[in-house]
């Protein structure tokens, strides 16, 4: 029961509807979370598990399902989606799940939101990661003609004061803010959006939380070529180039074979 209630809550559409339905969503009740799962997750935080869950591990599964949108990341959540999917356990008109990933989904997102409305009507504000790399973050957005209003690293208390007063200069705006830190161990950005939830409502914010993507966009780490993306290969160069960062979330996705046992064909 506990892994049809997670698996149910994805978000089965492609990218061009993704980003249509998040803007929807926010201009109907604005303000909004969007999470960003991978197979990996459901191992390290035992979402599937009936037992033996910290308060963390459980606070992490309500966010999970408290979500407007829990897109799916990565292949091998795919696959055990679709297995799941031809083995009934679930009910779902999708066979095979859209990997938007927030790698590259949020600069999709951004990108097409930016060209339906425009520029000034997108206040990006950034939470996390460290003063060097938030520095290059904001210069590459901005040289995108990005309206970054508010920066913050992630050594301090948000000031939820300076970015009011910062979005208090703009009127009928989408307003994004993007977090980026968490571990596959320790869920940061879920935790902290959680427990700032009436912040993210009064300020009328779009929260995409985001894992490591500052570290890409300023450079620190680098994407796989393309032909591995294409060859869905890309969890491989990542564990290779940088296997200290990377070797936790592969062991866990390779856990797929003993879930698939467990959850799908002996439905425990």
């Amino acid at each position: 029961m506990r892994m049809k209630q997670l698996l149910e809550k994805f978000y089965t559409k492609p990218a061009n509807d993704a980003a249509v339905d998040i803007v929807e969503k926010y201009q109907q009740e604005w303000f909004s979370v969007v999470n960003f799962i991978y197979f990996a997750n459901i191992v390290s935080q035992k979402l599937f598990d009936e037992n033996e869950k910290t308060e963390k591990e459980k606070e992490y599964k309500k966010i999970l399902l408290k979500s407007d949108f829990l897109l799916p990341d990565w292949i091998a959540l795919q696959v055990f989606y679709a297995m799941a999917k031809l083995s009934w356990r679930i009910k779902s008109s999708c066979t095979w799940l859209p990997n938007l990933n927030w790698t590259d989904f949020v600069p999709y997102f951004l990108s097409e939101t930016k060209k339906k409305y425009w520029a000034q009507k997108l206040c990006i504000l950034l939470y996390w990661t460290k003063q060097e790399h938030l520095d290059k973050v904001v210069e590459k957005l901005k040289y995108q003609w990005f309206n970054v209003i508010y920066a913050q690293d992630g050594f301090s208390d948000f000031d939820w004061d300076a970015a009011q007063e910062a979005l208090d200069e703009y009127q009928d705006t989408i307003n994004i803010l993007l977090v980026a830190r968490s571990t596959t161990k320790i869920p940061l950005q879920e935790l902290w959006t959680n427990r700032n939830y009436q912040k993210i409502q009064q300020n009328r914010i779009l929260v995409f939380n985001t894992w490591w993507l500052f570290d890409f966009i300023a450079w620190a780490q680098k994407r796989a070529p393309k032909i591995w993306r294409k060859l869905k290969l890309e969890w491989c160069y990542r564990l290779f180039s940088d296997p200290k960062r990377n070797i936790n979330k592969v062991i866990n996705s390779l856990a797929i074979f003993p879930y698939t046992i467990k959850y799908i064909i002996l439905w425990k």
